[in-house]
């Protein structure tokens, strides 16, 4: 872990000192401490005499992360370490492939592989860890390998776990990182303007609830994000892999969603991602965020010199909306897909489209608010519905109270997604404080702003395929009864044709809509060359992160000007 010095803030020293601290323990480094201290010493050693660029830890990692992502044989790797010492005799290398793996497990970078039910039923942990069949399914743990011996099986499905309390420990091991730790509580400007998690009220209200958690400051508010990719960057390929990451909210807001401090917790395999059985891949994490609630673990701090007992606890998801969908056990999809108005959601089926749309947005609006009343150009109807109550967590446990999840691709659902579109209870819950937080699940918005411009821009520019302004959409206005100038109309060979609508742009204005975009002139690192993303009246290829720049600043200048 690198220290920098002077990040971010002022030094405080005086100020830090002053702050209360909920449980102090012995004076100096605990065991584990000492054991990583004294690794880090050792390896502060130049790698051979005279050598300035490298440390013989520093060259180590180096080299193992080499071995790792080049798929190098642990012969290989020996046969390097000898060609190495042949060339710079003195240089200071581990005796073996073993004793440099031991090394790299000391600095707690291991991970935990735990086999897994090929059919996602279950872990081989815990109590199942000596299973040889999964109790759900029946498929066996092994491949099937046509003469391998007993020694020789492969597991079906493994998954990676990397632990995650020595992770946290490591954070107070260096005195400028430790001060880190604490910007929340110290140096955070708290003047009522939203900057960082410590400003809302989820974080206020845990305080509330839980003093002894938020009486010590050192203790850690984690997020947890996970999202599916695809391993081999090929778009035709369906393989999706699903890291899961936690996120450090001590930290200053600057630094919390830099790489190198975003922890890794665990890799579910694919080739398909989990859906609701992601809760039988997070029983290791939950069961040590479990344990670092109730049970705490001894932790040195450099800062202070002292240890103390470290409590860390899951403030909330991150993820997009089927993720969402994943995490919590509430359905995305059907008539209640809103989780916000969950109960009370406005669905309405589209018979042309064959797809549910979600209408009477205008119930979110302030009672009086003149667009209540406006029947032309919403859904024709006057609103008079009150805003929804959100589901807080006392009433999702009620609900859910007896909930038998079952798990694995065969498991069926016990609820009907029409009244009740539950489709298991959380592991989530199984967290002492998770009922208590008021905001546990966020959605990604760089996903959703993404979906939401392709479709703008896809409307404006009639995209094939991207468009929402087709002829089953028009059938649809005239099934509702809304919106009659758009109705389709049915020409004189007796084919049902549509008028082009007030946003349909011509060839002309499509190449001056286009051409805002073409000639944006951005910040350097505000935005990639976005003018590569226009391609014969189309706009096409660009990221998220381009898709929040045209929602928010080019969008709206390209629709002025054409």
């Amino acid at each position: 872990m690198d220290c920098e010095e002077n990040i971010g803030f002022e030094d405080n020293i005086d100020e830090i000192l002053n702050v209360a601290y909920g449980n102090m323990g012995p004076v100096g480094p605990n065991a584990d401490a000492k054991k990583f201290l004294r690794l880090i010493e050792e390896g502060r050693q130049p790698l051979y005499p005279g050598c300035n660029k490298f440390s013989r830890l520093s060259f180590l990692i180096r080299l193992y992360n080499l071995k790792c992502l080049n798929g190098i044989t642990e012969a290989a790797f020996s046969e390097i370490r000898e060609l190495l010492k042949e060339v710079v005799p003195n240089i200071r290398l581990p005796k073996s492939f073993n004793s440099a793996k031991t090394t790299i497990k000391d600095l707690g970078l291991n991970y935990e592989e735990i086999h897994a039910c090929p059919n996602d039923c279950m872990l081989y942990w815990g109590e199942n860890e000596k299973e040889v069949k999964c109790k759900n399914c029946g498929v066996s743990r092994w491949k099937a390998v046509a003469q391998g011996s007993e020694n020789n099986k492969v597991a079906a499905k493994v998954m990676r776990y990397f632990p995650l309390k020595p992770r946290l420990q490591r954070m107070f091991l260096c005195k400028d990182f430790s001060k880190l730790m604490l910007w929340h509580a110290v140096d955070r400007k708290k003047d009522r303007k939203l900057r960082h998690p410590a400003d809302g009220e989820a974080w206020k209200m845990m305080d509330v609830a839980y003093p002894q958690f938020s009486s010590d400051n050192r203790n850690v508010r984690l997020g947890l994000a996970s999202d599916g990719f695809n391993p081999y960057g090929k778009m035709s390929s369906t393989h999706s892999i699903w890291p899961i990451f936690i996120v450090n909210y001590n930290l200053p807001p600057w630094l919390n969603m830099k790489p190198e401090n975003l922890i890794l917790s665990t890799i579910i395999p694919g080739p398909s991602d989990p859906g609701n059985n992601i809760d039988v891949y997070m029983q290791p994490l939950i069961a040590e965020l479990k344990e670092l609630w109730n049970v705490w673990v001894e932790t040195y701090d450099a800062l202070m010199d002292q240890n103390f007992m470290l409590h860390a606890s899951v403030f909330w998801t991150i993820s997009d909306f089927p993720g969402y969908a994943m995490l919590s056990g509430w359905s995305t999809k059907g008539k209640l897909a809103c989780p916000v108005c969950n109960y009370e959601t406005s669905s309405k089926y589209l018979k042309h489209s064959k797809k549910v749309c979600y209408m009477n947005h205008k119930k979110f609006l302030d009672h009086n608010h003149k667009w209540r009343s406006d029947k032309r150009r919403f859904n024709g109807d006057v609103e008079t519905g009150k805003t929804p109550t959100m589901l807080s967590g006392r009433e999702i446990e009620v609900l859910l109270d007896g909930y038998v999840n079952t798990f694995g691709k065969g498991g069926k659902r016990k609820v009907n997604c029409e009244t009740n579109p539950w489709n298991k209870r959380s592991i989530f819950f199984d967290l002492p404080y998770w009922r208590d937080n008021l905001t546990r699940y966020n959605l990604d918005v760089m996903h959703i702003e993404k979906n939401i411009c392709d479709s703008v821009l896809g409307t404006l520019l009639n995209i094939g395929g991207k468009t929402k302004d087709h002829i089953k959409a028009r059938y649809d206005l005239q099934e509702s009864g809304i919106r009659k100038v758009l109705h389709p109309i049915t020409g004189a060979d007796g084919k049902s044709v549509i008028k082009a609508a007030n946003f349909d742009l011509t060839n002309k204005e499509k190449d001056i809509f286009c051409s805002v975009f073409q000639n944006a002139k951005l910040q350097y690192g505000f935005g990639s060359n976005i003018s590569r993303c226009v391609q014969d009246r189309k706009i096409v290829g660009y990221k998220s992160h381009d898709a929040h720049i045209f929602m928010q600043y080019i969008l709206q200048i390209a629709v002025k000007k054409h």
